[in-house]
């Protein structure tokens, strides 16, 4: 058999990238993990917009090449007004679908043309592309096992919304049951029969077409979860791989402050396990009231604390830093969140308990101090603190504004409250799980290296 053949028969993904630095980030160090340690090529499809981030993914993954996409951005002009504002997964998938000529012209038009397609959940009509050029699709879910096994239910229309009614999965373990206001608002955000909605929901079901499925989790954080999707989806081609930042393969992110040498300077000089980290997520801008409640509180709690805001907030109590130099650092614009809680004098992690902060924090072994906005942050909020008991409520909701005085409580226990010596020890199991997983011979291992020898063995056939 000649050389040109055999590279033929190895494995070929076309990764198709959702332009969300939250969804596009976990997906990049997946591929990187994939190519690298099983030498697989990949070949991302992606935004001029993401073109910043993937450029860290190519020059850390050699067998990896950038496909450029112009028109997959939803905010491009040929796209202005065929759906409403707002339906950022609708929005997408009218240019995603302009472009399954295209993708598979150019696959088929590869010496080695693909053998796989690998997409983020919110791209689901990416299963039409792989259908054309008759090759499996894998979809990546950027959220977790929990949240994953919630959405697919309330999209297929077996569980209807009621605002003024909870959902009840009986189907989940443990048979949770949600409050309207919970429902991960990727579901809740549409009008249930318009085109939007109908298009969103379209999306949503070609996932449960796919042929496998790799979640950025771990089997000890989640495996009934994990289980019950593989029920579901009607195999076993169910892979948990994560936390795939946590597998020494990071390859997104943005170039630390000015101020970051100081911060760890800082850090350096405060007793372990000491310091409260606030950070809500690099896109999220408390409204005043908000902010003032929470600046409020971070003074009178006493503790030290580093507090991440985006670079052009300026609603912060007048005066907090001046009153607070010596024991609160403020860090506008982006923050190296995985360094910051991985510092020994961090202790606590005031999160919005999006999946990629809450799985951070976990493995940073931090108590999770917990204030859900939106999306699926009160099912990760769930998990974190009913079902491991590795983290506490602070408050909920994107207008919640809570009384700082009670606020500031949670704070100082969250950091060294003797009531929580429960809680903090179960944070620490739980970082030792994940640590394990992504080691040789680890859940998240081994799912990695099961998913690889069925993509040669398709690659192959």
């Amino acid at each position: 058999m000649s050389t040109g053949d055999m590279s033929s028969r190895r494995p070929h993904v076309l990764v198709i990238a959702f332009p969300s630095q939250g969804h596009l980030l976990p997906l990049l160090d997946f591929a990187h993990l994939l190519s690298t340690r099983h030498r697989v090529p990949i070949t991302v499809a992606a935004t001029p917009s993401s073109l910043s981030l993937l450029s860290a993914f190519l020059a850390s993954t050699p067998l990896a090449t950038a496909l450029p996409m112009p028109h997959l951005d939803p905010s491009a002009p040929e796209h202005a007004g065929q759906l409403a504002p707002g339906t950022h997964h609708a929005l997408l998938a009218v240019p995603l679908s302009t472009l399954r000529g295209p993708l598979v012209s150019w696959a088929r038009s590869q010496r080695h043309p693909p053998t796989a397609v690998l997409s983020d959940f919110f791209l689901g009509s990416a299963q039409l592309v792989a259908d054309d050029l008759r090759i499996p699709r894998v979809v990546f879910y950027s959220s977790g096992a929990f949240a994953t096994a919630v959405i697919e239910p309330l999209w297929s229309g077996t569980l209807p919304l009621d605002p003024n009614n909870p959902v009840v999965l009986a189907d989940l373990p443990g048979s949770p049951s949600l409050p309207y206001g919970h429902v991960p608002s990727v579901v809740r955000s549409y009008v249930p029969g318009d085109a939007d909605w109908e298009l969103a929901r379209e999306g949503f079901l070609l996932n449960s077409r796919a042929w496998g499925a790799v979640l950025n989790t771990f089997d000890a954080m989640e495996g009934e979860f994990l289980e019950h999707l593989k029920r579901r989806f009607g195999h076993g081609r169910v892979w948990a791989v994560g936390p795939v930042s946590d597998s020494g393969c990071r390859v997104g992110g943005q170039r630390p402050t000015a101020g970051a040498e100081e911060l760890f300077s800082w850090l350096a000089g405060c007793p372990p396990r000491s310091v409260l980290y606030v950070c809500f997520g690099s896109m999220y801008k408390p409204p005043p009231a908000q902010a003032a409640a929470l600046g409020t509180a971070l003074e009178a709690s006493g503790v030290r604390f580093v507090w991440a805001v985006a670079a052009d907030v300026a609603v912060l109590p007048e005066g907090l830093e001046e009153r607070v130099r010596g024991r609160g650092r403020v860090v506008r614009g982006w923050a190296p969140q995985m360094e910051i809680l991985r510092h020994a004098a961090v202790g606590a992690f005031v999160t919005h308990c999006g999946w990629n902060s809450t799985l951070e924090g976990v493995a940073a072994g931090v108590t999770l101090v917990t204030w859900p906005m939106k999306a699926d942050q009160f099912i990760d909020a769930r998990l974190v603190v009913d079902v491991h008991g590795a983290g506490v409520r602070a408050a909920e909701g994107e207008g919640a504004v809570p009384d700082p005085t009670t606020l500031a409580r949670v704070f100082v226990d969250a950091v060294d409250g003797a009531e929580l010596a429960g809680v903090r020890d179960k944070a620490r199991t739980l970082a030792a799980a994940a640590v394990e997983a992504v080691e040789e011979g680890g859940s998240s291992w081994l799912d990695l290296e099961r998913m690889a020898k069925e993509l040669e063995a398709v690659a192959a056939a």
